[in-house]
Order: structure tokens, then sequence, then C-alpha cells
């Protein structure tokens, strides 16, 4: 009689115990469902986001048209790295027209020897550093009126878009009053002000990025490591990856972060991401055979690639860049596997770290040590070793590769450019005319070259691989 509660009491322990069990796996599989959901939503959400229909259209070619910032043509690697890399199908051709020291005025006084002569369908302008320099009275200083008087040319010369952006500012933190520079950045904001005010018709596209810009460089200010605008004038590597990001972001680039999802079951393993390419917004699924106890592995060539304009976290932090971190990114989201079981993650081989299956589910950044690497010698960037490297960080690789093969075709570029050998001695018309022929072969080779590069990373795997630690 005594004993008949105490197997009563266990009893009702057993079942609450067994409730709570039940509920716990209640509360993981709607978790996981809901995960499954959102990235299911994933794709939808950015298209959603993406009010500004893409300012490229297949076989574009695209004239940059500046001064010393744009000459500089960082922030122009970056965009046409990252359309080589995301949307190799559009086939695009970018040319650099800009040359140290100049204004609008400037620009347009060579439209037809550097800009029109190209044949471009798309011209990006992005004058003003140098035009707030000058006086009121100055043919320089009519900003507005000499680039209305540029579009008007290029609409004549066939041009058939025209991206119009703001001139960034300059570096005026802890620069005492009276200063030019004081003045200067005074008359850049004014500059941006007509700007914005000036009505444009259908085929102009405004990109400002003055103030994300400024608001960088409040945030950086006090950095000592951190120089967005070193001399004042002209933005460091991180200003032209933050001005990459919001030009991509004002002409309608797809900005989506890279996210692989697989989901585990006994035999297979269904994967789904967004692929690179025409198709970006529809994602592709497909599943691959899995054995119990081996290792699980998904190629993801296919997928949308992280293009790490800027590896350091640390750099991204401190100008808080959601773009530019999404971009560094690759996430790889797990489910299905034993919450607090160990797994070892590798990349193409490369280890990338021992997680468990609860941090596998919520998603593991494959890029995340990527700035740990050792940087490639200058030497080995002349050489393009990163085109060959069969270890390291593959995706970092591939970006290394096509920037640094940009970079070789531009100086290619540079030394065919009007002002630089108009006037060499000895050159009579026809050497002259024979040299430009063979530059433009040679560049038009390096294009292809670069073309037929992407191509080939593309169709590269790249391995995602899970096993249980020992």
């Amino acid at each position: 009689m005594v004993r008949e509660p105490l197997v009563k009491q266990s009893l009702i322990g057993r079942a609450s115990q067994i409730r709570r069990y039940l509920f716990i796996r209640f509360v993981e599989k709607l978790r996981l469902l809901a995960v499954a959901f959102v990235l299911a939503l994933l794709p939808l959400a950015y298209a959603s986001a993406q009010t500004v229909p893409l300012a490229f259209k297949h076989g574009d070619r695209i004239v940059w048209l500046g001064d010393s910032i744009t000459a500089a043509y960082t922030y122009g690697r970056y965009i046409e790295t990252f359309f080589l890399l995301r949307r190799p199908d559009l086939d695009l051709t970018f040319i650099n027209a800009g040359i140290g020291g100049h204004t609008a005025w400037d620009g347009l006084n060579r439209l037809d020897r550097d800009v029109l002569v190209h044949r471009p369908t798309v011209v990006v302008i992005n004058f003003g550093m140098n035009d707030a320099a000058y006086p009121p009275n100055s043919p320089h200083a009519a900003f507005v009126k000499n680039i209305q008087t540029i579009i008007a040319r290029l609409r004549e010369g066939g041009v058939k878009r025209i991206i119009w952006v703001e001139p960034s500012p300059a570096n005026i933190a802890g620069v005492a009053s009276p200063s030019k520079l004081i003045d200067r950045q005074n008359q850049l904001e004014r500059l941006v002000s007509a700007m914005q005010a000036q009505a444009v018709e259908a085929d102009v596209l405004k990109v400002h990025w003055q103030q994300p810009l400024k608001k960088a460089l409040a945030l950086t200010e006090s950095s000592p490591d951190i120089k967005l605008i070193p001399d004042r004038i002209h933005p460091s590597a991180l200003g032209h990856a933050l001005m990459a990001v919001e030009f991509l972001r004002q002409t309608g680039a797809n900005l989506a972060p890279a996210v692989v999802q697989s989901t585990v079951s006994e035999t297979n393993v269904e994967t789904q991401f967004l692929p690179a390419g025409v198709g970006e917004n529809k994602p592709i699924k497909f599943q691959t055979a899995v054995a119990r106890g081996k290792s699980i592995t998904v190629d993801v060539g296919m997928a949308l690639p992280p293009v790490p304009f800027v590896l350091s976290q640390t750099q991204i932090k401190s100008v808080a860049s959601a773009e530019l971190d999404a971009l560094r990114s690759l996430v790889w989201r797990v489910s299905g596997l034993e919450g607090r079981a160990r797994f070892n993650v590798t990349v193409d081989g490369l280890t990338i770290g021992r997680f468990s299956g609860d941090e596998l589910a919520r998603g593991v950044d494959v890029m995340r040590d990527a700035d740990t690497r050792p940087s490639l010698s200058p030497q080995a960037r002349k050489d393009l070793e990163a085109c060959s490297l069969k270890t390291g960080y593959a995706f970092v690789n591939d970006y290394e590769c096509l920037f640094d093969m940009i970079v070789k075709r531009d100086l290619l570029q540079a030394a065919t450019r009007g002002d630089r050998v108009r006037d060499l001695p000895d050159f009579a018309a026809i050497g002259h005319s024979a040299y430009l022929t063979f530059m433009q072969s040679w560049m038009d080779a390096s294009n292809a070259a670069i073309d037929a590069r992407a191509v080939l990373i593309r169709k590269t795997p790249h391995v995602l691989s899970i096993t249980r630690a020992q």
C-alpha cells in the first residue's frame, strides 16, 4: 500500500519527461521549418529589395569619365570584377577614361578622343573634386552646365544610358579654419546640392555617395589604423570599396549574400542556393547521396560567389557596411545534424574549423578567417599566381586573379591614351597608327583572357565538406 503512490509518482514523472522531450522535438522541428521557410523567401526578399532595374544590359560597353579618383580605377575594378564573377552572362566591356586633375570642362573637351571613340553604350561621369577648386568666373566652375553639355553630346554620339556620379568628399577632419580644403568641401556640397536639384531624363541615373562616405569618415576619424581618405582628397582602397558597393546598390546590382542551405536526412543531402548569372533570382535545388557516418560534400561552384572587395572584418566593421560584409561572406547552413555533435568543415580541402550541429544549423561563414591568409607578394601578384594557386581560400584566389588581370590590362590601356602618345618624338602618322593598332590588339587579347578566366572560374567546382569529428 505504501508503494502505490511512489509508482504513480514515478509514472507521472516519466510521462512528464516524455511530454517535455516531445515538446522539445516539436520546437526543434518548428525552428528547422522556420529556417527553411526564411531561406526559401530569401531570393524573393532580395528581389523585392531591388527597386532599381539593373543599369547594364548584355554586351554593354561602359566608359568611366572622370578625374584622378576615376583614373585610379580602384572602384571601377571592384565593380568590373563583381560583374565578371556574378554576372558573366552580361559580357560587359569596361574602359577607363579618367585623367588626374580634370574637371567636367576638361572632360567635355576630350569626349571625342577619349570616350566616343570607344563606341560606348553607357558612360559613367564622375567629376567635381577639381571643379570645386576653381573660382566662380572660371569655365571649370560651371559644373552643372558642363555636365549637361556632356550629357547632350553623349546622346548625340549614340550613348544609350548615362550614370552621373556625385563627387566624393574631401577629408576635413582636424583641419583648422580658414582653409582652402574646407572651402573646397563647402563648394563640393554646393555642387552636390545643385546636382540633386537638377532634373534629368529617363536615360540618366544619378548615383549618390557623398553622404555614405562622410558617415564612414566620421566613424573612422579617431582610428589610428584606418584612413578612408589618407591624403584628404583621394580615397583609400577601403574608400573605393564603399564607393563600389554604393554604385552597385544604386544601379540595381544584386548584392544578395552568398548563402548555401543544406538539409541532411538519412540517405541524402538537399541543397539550394542562388546561382550566378542570368538566373540569379531563382534558387537552384539538388540532392546528393550521403552514407551514414561518411562525409557530406556539396559542390557550390555555380552559387553566387563571395566578392571580397575587403577581406578584413575589422575594416568592414569600422565603416559599418552591411553590403561589404555580405559580399565578403559565404554562409553555409546545414540542418538535420545532431545538435551537440562536432563536425569538421572544409572548403576545397582547406580546413575552416570545427562546429557543432547547432552552429551549422544557424550558419557558418566559411570565409570567416580568409583575411588571415598570407598575402601574395607584389611579384606574385604581377605574375598572376592567384590564377594558378591550388590551395588557400579558392574564392579569394578567384577574386584576386581577375582583379590583377584587370590591373595589367589597364596598364596597357593607359599607354594608349591620347595625351600619352600624341607628342612622342619621331612618331609619324603611320607609326602612330601602327602603334595604336598593335596596343589595341593587345588589349583585346587581354580582355579575351579575362573573360575566359571568368568562364573557367564559373566552371571550376568548389566543394564544401563536413565530416564528423572524432
